[in-house]
């Protein structure tokens, strides 16, 4: 059992997270979201008793915690038997990762492979076998999708499934917590709310709760309306001391009947819809690829294949890890040369790339430095653009390096609206994005009247931005499966 009392954190800037109570107990699975910054993956510390905390109690019974970290890496040129043998120190008990790795579904074909060479789903089997031999109790998740492709999901999601004992995990990826878990937890205003069933029962029960809300503040609204009336009232009735009495004596009932501050409406400081603002060119050639051919070294990545889209068309490329989907979009923006081939983006058409990873981005920069180099903005509108996209006005001194991944993508796509763009390129482009944020990214391309084309293994995103062609990249060409 996992048990937390009243626990409060406060960072240099003030309280991050207060009175957090909850307690788990045998097989219950969680799924914590907020806010990127709310205070997740610092309540995920203080579970695992890394983070010291001001105020508060946390206890762990009877139980073995363990910890799958977002990131995680192994040591070079190392094969995955020689890794489990420096986990368990002999070959004698080399059996019980060999029967871990079994059990998750890696062969004993993979088992003298490099680890550094196996897919993000394949390392993390490793990872998760090794954490298995101290037979944990707790699974403690942080992001455990973000690199994952579509089968890599699918078996994660089945591992939480079976898995006999209790989990706590931060993600933002929709699907997966509608499959796997039992409870919600969301950190909002510093604050724990707890809901039961999976991501969707979570959006029914919120959206109850926000309307309760509303009406408890529309009734102290009225509430408040009609004491101030009161003392509007006692003003012009009484007089002298004894009006000076009444009033202090109606102002504090007021202020004891009216607690605006607890039952505000609820409200999150959320990101609008992004307008990406672009153009329709019917029937128009945004993008062709002609009898494209690429290999680096000996290994033959494509080879004579075509691809195009015209018009306003939504193309989602699908397809596991290592298969070629962000090295087609880098030979289509020019980031690598092909072997042969031809690639052209169609005439006057505007056009922007988001890379999985920001690598087009200038860590050195500050915020002011870069979007004056890319959008040449005079000094209000600036601080208008930090407004709109919700960074702090003091951020735009702060060198990209310093922003997290989750705000720099939130800083690309404002760049991506201003430049009011025909087609947009993008290399898995929720993958640090709070669910919020995520969000107003899909309504924002719904609205869209560009060309689209990306690379995604977030489920939930693929089905609401609606698209109109599925390709895929198999035996080293782009085909069209849908």
């Amino acid at each position: 059992m996992i048990s937390a009392n009243n626990i409060t954190k406060e960072i240099p800037t003030g309280v991050l997270l207060k009175d957090i109570s909850f307690t788990l107990g045998n097989k219950e699975k969680v799924g914590l979201i907020g806010q990127n910054g709310c205070g997740k993956t610092t309540l995920l510390k203080i579970i695992l008793g890394v983070e010291s905390y001001e105020l508060g109690s946390i206890q762990i019974q009877n139980e073995t915690v363990v910890h799958l970290p977002q990131l995680f890496s192994f040591p070079q040129d190392i094969s995955v038997r020689e890794y489990g043998l420096r986990l368990v120190g002999s070959e004698k008990q080399f059996y019980l990762f060999a029967r871990n790795l079994s059990k998750l579904g890696l062969d004993e074909k993979h088992w003298d492979t490099t680890v550094n060479s196996l897919s993000s789903g394949q390392q993390m089997k490793v990872k998760v076998a090794e954490l298995l031999l101290q037979e944990p109790t707790v699974l403690i998740l942080d992001e455990p999708t973000n690199h994952l492709d579509i089968d890599g999901i699918l078996w994660i999601e089945e591992f939480i499934s079976v898995f006999d004992g209790i989990v706590i995990m931060v993600s933002h990826d929709r699907s997966f917590l509608d499959n796997t878990i039992s409870h919600i937890f969301e950190i909002d205003e510093k604050q724990l709310h707890v809901f039961s069933g999976n991501y969707s029962d979570y959006l029914e029960q919120k959206e109850h709760w926000v309307e309760e809300r509303r009406k408890a503040y529309a009734r102290q609204e009225k509430k408040r309306e009609q004491l101030e009336q009161l003392l509007e009232n006692v003003r012009k009735i009484k007089g002298g001391k004894q009006r000076g009495k009444a009033v202090k004596a109606a102002k504090k009932r007021m202020e004891r009947e009216v607690l605006r501050d607890e039952i505000n409406s609820y409200s999150r400081d959320t990101l609008d819809e992004i307008e990406f603002g672009g153009e329709t060119h019917t029937g128009k050639i945004m993008l062709k690829v002609a009898k494209l051919t690429h290999s680096f070294g000996d290994l033959s990545v494509f080879e004579n294949t075509s691809f195009e889209i015209r018009g306003n068309t939504r193309v989602w490329l699908f397809g596991p890890n290592g298969a070629g989907k962000s090295t087609l979009l880098n030979i289509i923006t020019h980031k690598i040369v092909p072997t042969s081939g031809q690639i052209e983006i169609g005439t006057g058409v505007r056009w922007g790339y988001f890379r999985q990873n920001q690598e087009e981005l200038d860590l050195d920069l500050t915020m002011k430095e870069y979007l004056h180099d890319v959008l040449h903005l005079t000094q209000a509108q600036l601080y208008g653009f930090v407004k709109k996209y919700l960074f702090p006005k003091e951020y735009v001194h702060r060198k990209l390096g310093n922003l997290s991944p989750g705000q720099r993508a939130r800083l690309v796509f404002g760049v991506f609206a201003e430049q009011e763009l025909d087609l947009l390129i993008l290399d898995e482009p929720t993958n640090h994005l709070d669910i919020w944020t995520k969000e107003s990214i899909e309504n924002s391309l719904k609205e869209y009247k560009g060309a689209l084309l990306f690379v995604s293994h977030d489920r939930y995103f693929v089905e609401e931005v609606d698209v109109d062609r599925i390709v895929t990249i198999e035996n080293k060409q782009i085909k069209e499966i849908w």
